[in-house]
Formats: structure tokens, C-alpha cells, sequence
């Protein structure tokens, strides 16, 4: 669909084409003059329409690209906050590791305080077990020395006593 305006465009021109030259001077042509008035005519008629065509085509890609502008920045504006929700999220939750890494590490550390205050405990038990296994074998061997030394001086004391009897009742038994 060609419009007006290009149409007497082609008019023109045609016109241009079909008239005739002067002779000596090339670039001037005789051409019909209603012919040229008409298509000036259909020229001034069809210019203010092809305008009105050409503002509509700016107006309508001026509110094209505001519309996408408009889009643009709206998806910026979501992008932004987006990014920072997901910024805000990550941070607590790198926030969140570290606390409990803190707590585990911490906790790691109580335990191993606590580890090597029973370790130290039990060998300080140990050792006083020791010790006081020793004590009490030299009690025992004490008690066991005194008790084999009382019984061997109760025993001797008796056995001198049998003797004495054995030799006072031997005795008796010659006198007779």
C-alpha cells in the first residue's frame, strides 16, 4: 500500500519523464501544467496526513520505549531488591554458621578442658591409690611381722614350757 504522498512522488516524476526537453538547454523541461498542478495539489493534501502518519509512528515509539523504560526499571527495582533479600538471607545465614561454629568450637574447647581436668583427676586417683596401696601392704606386712613375731615368742614361750614340762615330768619319772 503505497501512500498519497510516495503516489505523487511517482506522479511527478513520471511527469518529468514524459515531457520534453528545450532545446540548448538540457536540464529544462515543457510539461503540462494542470498535469503538475494537480499532483502539487495532491502533494500539499497528502503532506499534512503523511505527517500526522509520521508524529503518530514517533509518538507511538516514544511511548514504546517509555513503556519499556518503565519495564526496565521496574525490573531493576526487583532485581535490586531481590539481590538484596538474597544478600540479607545469605548474610543471616553465614551469620547463623559462624555462631554455631563458635558454639561447637567453644563447646570442642569445654570438652576438652573438661577431658583433661578428669584426665588429670584420675591420675592423680591413680597415684594416690598407689600410694595408699602401699601404705596399706606395709601395715599389712607390718601387722603380719608383728602378729609372726608375737606368735613366734608365744610360741617359743610355750614350747619352753613344754620343755619344762616334758622335762619336769621326765624328771619325775626317774625319781619314781
Amino acid at each position: 500500500m503505497i501512500s498519497e504522498f510516495n503516489k505523487s512522488l511517482d506522479d511527478l516524476e513520471n511527469l518529468l519523464e514524459e515531457s520534453w526537453t528545450l532545446p540548448l538547454a538540457s536540464n529544462k523541461y515543457i510539461v503540462n501544467g494542470n498535469n503538475l498542478r494537480s499532483i502539487i495539489e495532491s502533494l500539499r493534501s497528502s503532506l499534512p496526513q503523511e505527517l500526522k502518519k509520521a508524529k503518530e509512528v514517533l509518538d507511538a515509539k516514544d511511548k514504546t520505549a517509555a513503556r519499556a523504560k518503565e519495564e526496565a526499571d521496574i525490573i531493576v527495582e526487583r532485581a535490586k531488591k531481590n539481590s538484596e533479600l538474597m544478600l540479607s538471607k545469605a548474610k543471616k545465614a553465614s551469620e547463623q554458621i559462624l555462631e554455631n561454629a563458635r558454639a561447637e568450637a567453644e563447646q570442642l574447647i569445654n570438652e576438652q578442658q573438661i577431658t583433661t581436668i578428669a584426665n588429670e583427676r584420675a591420675e592423680k586417683l591413680v597415684e594416690q591409690a598407689r600410694q595408699d596401696a602401699i601404705k596399706m601392704r606395709n601395715v599389712t606386712i607390718s601387722y603380719i611381722d608383728g602378729v609372726i613375731n608375737e606368735s613366734e615368742k608365744s610360741l617359743g614361750d610355750a614350747l619352753s614350757t613344754l620343755n619344762q614340762l616334758k622335762q619336769s615330768y621326765s624328771g619325775s619319772k626317774s625319781e619314781q
